[in-house]
């Protein structure tokens, strides 16, 4: 989480090779662990290929992360992308599929 904070805070201050290094090395010391998070990052820098690349490897690896996708901040700019809404569909994420769930939630009787 350290790295992935501070490749998008590096990012976010205009500090390009302090982003870089951070990246280099979440992605070269956590790649197969982390591939959410270094998606998360790429999709903060506007990178949105290399962002959809490590969501697939997220997906691939079963990424624990993955349940948080529909409301992360950080996809947000992929949200106009077409390749979001297939994502979502793929893990049962999307509009349409949330849905259909039913939520029937009965309460304790008071006693």
């Amino acid at each position: 989480m350290k790295l992935t904070g501070l490749a998008i805070a590096q990012h976010a201050l205009g500090r390009a090779a302090e982003s870089d290094a951070a990246l280099a090395t979440l992605t070269a010391n956590h790649a197969q662990d982390a591939a959410y998070y270094i998606a998360t990052v790429y999709a903060h820098r506007g990178e949105h290929d290399r962002a959809f690349e490590w969501l697939d490897k997220a997906v691939a690896n079963h990424n624990q992360n993955l349940f948080t996708i529909a409301s992360e901040p950080q996809f947000d700019r992929l949200h106009d992308d077409p390749r979001w809404l297939s994502l979502l569909r793929k893990l049962g994420k999307a509009p349409e599929q949330l849905a259909k769930i039913q939520f029937n939630v009965a309460l304790p009787a008071e006693k």
